[in-house]
C-alpha cells in the first residue's frame, strides 16, 4: 500500500510531465482514398487520393477537417500530444483519489 508522501510525490511527477501546448488538437487521425472524378486521372485506375482528415465528435455528432499535407506531421504530433494529455490525467485522478482514500478526508 503507498504512502501519502508517495502519493504526492507521484502526483508532482505527472503534473510535471504534463505539458499544455497551444495547439494541441483533440480527435483522431483518419486517412481517407478518394477518386477525384477527372477522366484521365490515376485514380481511376485504382491508385487513388489519400488525404489526411481529423475526425472529432461533439454533442453526438461527428465531424471531419481535412489537413493539408504540408500539416500532416505537426498535426499527428499535436493528437498525441491530446492523447498523453489525457493519459496523464487519469493518472492524476487516480492519484488524487488514492490520497484521499489513505488520508480518509478531502
Amino acid at each position: 500500500m503507498a504512502s501519502v508522501k508517495g502519493l504526492l510525490r507521484k502526483r508532482q511527477k505527472i503534473l510535471k510531465a504534463i505539458k499544455l501546448i497551444p495547439g494541441i488538437i483533440k480527435g483522431s487521425p483518419v486517412s481517407l482514398a478518394r477518386e477525384c472524378g477527372r477522366p484521365n486521372c490515376r485514380c481511376l485506375k485504382g491508385k487513388k487520393h489519400v488525404s489526411l482528415y481529423i475526425s472529432q465528435s461533439y454533442k453526438a455528432k461527428t465531424k471531419m477537417t481535412y489537413i493539408p499535407h504540408r500539416y500532416e506531421k505537426a498535426v499527428k504530433e499535436r493528437v498525441e500530444s491530446c492523447r498523453q494529455l489525457l493519459k496523464a490525467i487519469g493518472e492524476l485522478s487516480e492519484v488524487n483519489l488514492a490520497i484521499i482514500r489513505l488520508r480518509g478526508k478531502i
